[in-house]
């Protein structure tokens, strides 16, 4: 396929049957984390009730904002997908405004990742800090991330940063508009950074912890697969996003189908976060993955998690911290 300069709005006649593929796929994924994001939220709020834990309301949270954006980019792909099939696009009254809650919902869901970081680590390594700790400074907290999104997007909104994107037919910051796209990317590189820093170092203060050494092996691989799986993808779509501006810096041009492309790598990004939280997450796996119980000889607290050992430890005669 030919590359098209992005000050040209003739669309194509012949639209390829991976265009079609493409929709379909948006479409499927953004159904699979809807219905996870929805069964994570009412499984936590059926096994929390009445007393809900201000680490599984972030983590809540978290999930409504991934299947808010959800929501958005399933609407998105069945309007690309109408468009496809009748062989044109065009902007309709809602397009912008469709653009503008994507957005929103965009900084919301990785001010909502940021914030379930900070309070991970908050319960794992700063538990005695009384930060974070009651709902009402969760309320203003969550407030305050859906204030801060909605204020940038409202200026980009009336600098005209959300366009109709004709290879894509979606309205969207499309990369003509260089600074307000740039500017959303920055949010997604701070939010990245903020989040692998904050995890990573969780990662080096559970592997200087005084424990068993099969058992600290056993945890850190564990909670370092977690990391990694959740971190890749969140990785995905910015990949793609950051060739299209070295592309844009060098050659000024960008294929026609680059955000239907990025379209469906967001798509897979955001579906794989929320299946790893829901997969990740304790009593989700008590709940739909019940293991074999062991005999109890010692329960060991630790912060924020409850661990069982299988056998009391003897070289020791205090209290072994996990």
């Amino acid at each position: 396929m030919s590359l098209i300069n992005l000050t040209n709005n003739d669309t194509a006649n012949i639209y390829p049957l991976w265009y079609f593929l493409n929709d379909s796929l948006m479409i499927i994924g953004n159904i699979i984390g809807i219905s996870v994001a929805i069964l994570f939220i009412f499984t936590i709020i059926r096994l929390d009730h009445p007393s809900y834990s201000i680490s599984n309301l972030i983590v809540c949270n978290t999930s409504l904002a991934i299947g808010l954006s959800s929501i958005i980019m399933l609407i998105n792909a069945c309007y690309a997908l109408k468009s496809d099939f009748n062989g044109t696009g065009y902007i309709d009254s809602s397009c912008i405004l469709r653009g503008a809650f994507l957005n929103i919902f965009y900084i919301y869901m990785y001010a909502s990742l940021c914030l379930k970081a900070f309070n991970r680590c908050r319960c794992i390594v700063y538990y005695t800090n009384p930060i974070l700790t009651s709902y009402r400074c969760l309320t203003i907290i969550i407030l305050l991330q859906l204030l801060l999104a909605v204020c940038i997007t409202l200026i980009i909104v009336l600098t005209n940063g959300i366009d109709y994107d004709v290879g894509s037919h979606l309205c969207l910051i499309t990369i003509k508009k260089s600074y307000q796209f740039i500017f959303t990317m920055t949010i997604y590189y701070i939010s990245i950074l903020f989040i692998s820093s904050v995890y990573l170092y969780i990662l080096y203060y559970v592997s200087h912890l005084p424990l068993l050494e099969r058992c600290r092996r056993k945890r850190q691989l564990a909670l370092l697969r977690r990391i990694l799986i959740l971190l890749i993808m969140l990785i995905i779509p910015g990949l793609f996003s950051t060739f299209l501006i070295i592309h844009w810096f060098f050659f000024g041009s960008i294929p026609s189908y680059s955000f239907k492309i990025r379209s469906l790598l967001d798509t897979i990004g955001y579906t794989g976060s929320i299946i790893t939280i829901f997969i990740s997450h304790t009593k989700i796996r008590d709940q739909y993955y019940p293991r074999k119980k062991l005999p109890v000889n010692k329960l060991v607290l630790k912060k924020c998690e409850l661990i069982v050992l299988k056998e009391p430890l003897r070289s020791q005669n205090k209290l072994v911290y996990i």
